[in-house]
């Protein structure tokens, strides 16, 4: 059954995530009656003919309004480059030849179905736990940032959000603080957390009245509010940061709709780049492992290195720290912190702990 779940996982992820990192040289020609519009239409065919290898024929039929108003709206989005060989003006339009690189990774993050992005999640990621938690200068939360967060990355395939209301306030102020700081040992905080993965915000919120204005006295009682949305998203156990981003959002409006409002503008752009940047991660079947070595279990770093690069599927070994019986070692690794736990295991070495892409032996 093992046997049958990781064929299964393998043939998921070949057929949803074929040649994630590269982008795809394609060569396509467009028309139009500018060449502007030729050069749009070329990278439209460019884009159709990566579709044709990426969904069956089916998918594309029963999706093919909702794939083409993506492809007319963001088509320059997923060229990453392009060089015209071809430009010509005949019988009243213009032709343009051009060889386009595509970037599969965003046009299949795009294209796949929530339960396609889902399989990916839990066969690259382990279906990790998410904490969100966005906070004030005074530790004060924001739930319906959090809640906004939430949503964009349950329907990227991320299912475990785990509550952090019940959180200590002196630990939402050390969060808030972190956050506003710029403080990279945020994920110092992690032990206070169920969570592989934690999404922190700090929002920075200004709320003035309008002077009051005699021929317009209504407008005395509008609020302009400003705000300024961080938001972070890192690796619990190891620190390593997926995302990071900043948006701002002002309304004028009455009462609490105008921080409702400028609440939202802030974070629309945000949940989008969030969970793009979730998916992407989930979306490489490499992933980074940090190793930690106790009491010398591995020799001197030199046999440390040789060890671990012998395992099957390990691109990269990095020794980032030795201090007396510990070192740190960083690993690329074609698979998940499981996957290479049970190879360092079948190798003889021991595991002591694991978790998402933490490894202590």
């Amino acid at each position: 059954m093992k046997k049958i779940g990781i064929a299964l996982t393998a043939l998921v992820l070949c057929l949803v995530w074929a040649a994630t990192a590269l982008a795809a040289s394609v060569t396509a020609t467009g028309q139009g009656a500018t060449e502007r519009d030729a050069l749009h239409a070329a990278m439209r065919e460019a884009i159709e003919q990566k579709i044709g290898v990426l969904v069956d024929s089916r998918t594309y039929v029963e999706n093919y309004r909702v794939i083409h108003d993506r492809i007319y709206t963001h088509s320059e989005g997923y060229i990453t480059g392009y060089e015209v060989l071809k430009s010509e003006y005949k019988n009243g339009y213009y032709e343009i030849t051009i060889r386009a690189d595509v970037r599969e990774e965003l046009l299949n993050a795009d294209l796949m179905s929530y339960l396609q992005k889902k399989a990916v999640v839990r066969a690259n990621m382990q279906d990790p736990r998410i904490g969100v938690i966005i906070v004030d200068q005074n530790g004060d939360e924001y739930p319906s940032v959090e809640n906004a967060l939430i949503t964009g990355l349950q329907k990227n395939g991320f299912s475990r959000i785990v509550d952090l209301a019940q959180i200590d306030a002196s630990v939402k102020q050390r969060i808030a603080n972190a956050v506003f700081d710029g403080d990279y040992g945020l994920e110092a905080l992690g032990s206070h957390f169920s969570v592989d993965y934690l999404v922190t915000g700090y929002l920075d919120l200004t709320d003035n009245g309008i002077p009051l204005i005699e021929d317009y006295p209504f407008v005395g009682s509008l609020n302009n509010v400003v705000v300024n949305l961080s938001v972070r998203m890192l690796n619990a156990n190891t620190g390593e940061i997926l995302y990071a981003g900043s948006a701002n959002g002002q309304s004028f409006n009455l009462g609490a709709r105008a921080l409702q409002e400028a609440l939202k503008k802030a974070t629309a752009p945000i949940i989008k780049e969030l969970s793009k940047s979730a998916l992407q991660k989930a979306a490489n079947p490499e992933q980074h492992v940090t190793i930690l070595v106790t009491g010398n279990r591995l020799g001197s770093m030199s046999d440390a290195f040789e060890r671990i690069s012998s395992i099957p599927g390990v691109s990269g070994v990095y020794t980032r720290m030795k201090q007396g019986g510990v070192m740190q070692i960083d690993v690329d690794y074609h698979g998940t912190a499981h996957d290479l736990a049970q190879a360092l295991e079948r190798d003889g070495i021991a595991i002591r702990e694991m978790t998402s892409e933490y490894i202590r032996i």
